[in-house]
């Protein structure tokens, strides 16, 4: 009988204990993000269907897998380079001013604001964007962009791989 309270106590034990994801993990820390990033894989979260996403004001989201982007830790600048594969890309990119914002939900986003080469926002509005944190180590993050098309919300989740620690701009 105790064999079988120890079993059940062990299997409850082990089945209550938490995992890590994004809404319990601890704050990103910026250093993590410090080197040079390809997006690897583009996908659609939402209903079934086709889906048109111009991601950051910038670019058609196919334009963003194969994207570059380089992320400075100590000043929180960066920049990114699209794909000039598919044929709407033209490869073209931007200087950012890149930080993480906690919305008090238990999750952590990725904020960043198009600057100039003097770190000065270049949006008269001084409007920025934000995507969730859905995971982040050294070596992958990965990101979800919360979208709309023709009234219909989806989210564009992002995977980039760290490809080198080299932080030029």
């Amino acid at each position: 009988m105790k064999k079988i309270l120890l079993v059940f106590l062990s299997v409850l034990l082990f089945s209550c204990s938490s995992t890590s994801t994004s809404t319990s993990a601890s704050k990103p820390s910026t250093k993590t993000l410090k080197g040079t990033w390809e997006v690897t894989a583009i996908r659609f979260v939402g209903d079934k269907g086709l889906y048109k996403a111009k991601l950051f004001d910038f670019a058609d989201s196919p334009c963003f897998k194969g994207s570059s982007w380089v992320f400075i830790p100590n000043n929180g600048s960066g920049k990114f380079t699209t794909n000039a594969g598919p044929s709407q890309c033209d490869g073209s990119g931007s200087r950012i001013h890149w930080s993480f914002y906690e919305p008090g939900d238990g999750t952590y986003q990725f904020q960043f604001k198009y600057v100039n080469e003097k770190n000065k926002p270049i949006d008269e509005a001084n409007r920025g964007y934000r995507a969730r944190i859905d995971d982040l180590n050294n070596t992958q993050m990965t990101m979800r962009v919360a979208v709309t098309y023709e009234g219909n919300p989806f989210d564009v989740v992002m995977t980039f791989n760290k490809t080198s620690d080299n932080i030029t701009l």
